[in-house]
């Protein structure tokens, strides 16, 4: 399905552009912090679905509008919903850092303003604005940060840092974000999407298979016990030795001398 597809339908809670061959989708919930709702979790979820088919878009940003990148979940929901709807919520949210993870492009958050960790955890490179502040306040309202956070986040930055950032609930700058590992650049608030698209448009010229490859390989064969992970790897690189984009790699670069021109083939 293309992204004009994609564009056409009717998202409330999040907008979606492109921008050449990146996809680019916002929060845009800007009255309410940019809170997500069960239905933003679905419209997520649903241009996730579409986007990883759509051969025109090699990269996807996450953005928000506003002065608030995500705060985290609505609370004007936890304190209605039935226990049924708090269940469905959370594995729904669940799957969609999922579908993050297992898509085959990757996924930039750009965070200006304030971002709760939870939401750029399934995310591949975080470009944060030098105003954009991190953090997981939910034990401060009575609730254990959910979607994954308590999972993944050690695995970032370590236990110890984890659970200071999980029991404390402080805000932290993004040039802290940096120091801790899970910003990957901080850069002045008019240049963030700037600067995101710039990386996006990086990627874009590399060959989308062996990125996607490459983006499997760290999210699961890393995971894996050692011997497993190798196996893993293996397999994916073998894969990538039988594509059209090696002999177009190899013909630009060793013998025309020129730029490649990859077609995820």
């Amino acid at each position: 399905m293309q992204s004009s597809e994609v564009q056409s339908k009717e998202f409330k809670e999040i907008l979606f552009e492109q921008k050449d061959s990146t996809a680019v989708l916002y929060y845009n919930r800007p009255e309410k912090r940019n809170a997500m709702t069960y239905n933003m979790v679905q419209e997520f979820a649903r241009a996730f679905d579409m986007l990883a088919d759509d051969k025109s878009v090699r990269s996807v940003i996450i953005a928000a509008k506003g002065k608030t990148y995500c705060v985290g979940g609505d609370t004007s929901e936890f304190l209605t919903n039935t226990l049924e709807q708090t269940e469905r919520f959370q594995r729904n949210n669940l799957e969609l850092w999922r579908k993050m993870e297992k898509l085959r492009k990757p996924v930039i958050a750009a965070v200006n303003g304030y971002a709760n960790i939870e939401t750029i955890q399934s995310v591949d490179l975080v470009i944060a604005s030098e105003d954009a502040k991190f953090g997981l306040p939910e034990t401060g309202i009575g609730i254990s940060p959910g979607a994954g956070i308590t999972v993944r986040l050690p695995r970032v930055v370590g236990k110890y840092i984890a659970k200071e950032l999980l029991f404390l609930g402080e805000w932290v700058s993004a040039a802290e974000g940096y120091r801790m590992g899970f910003v990957n650049r901080v850069v002045p608030p008019e240049r963030l999407i700037e600067e995101s698209l710039l990386i996006a448009g990086k990627i874009a010229k590399k060959a989308p298979l062996a990125i996607g490859a490459a983006k499997a390989c760290v999210n699961f064969g890393s995971e894996m016990p050692l011997d497993d992970g190798m196996e893993y790897q293996l397999r994916e690189s073998i894969a990538m030795f039988h594509t059209k984009d090696l002999k177009e790699g190899v013909t630009a670069f060793f013998k025309e001398k020129r730029e490649p021109k990859f077609i995820g083939e």
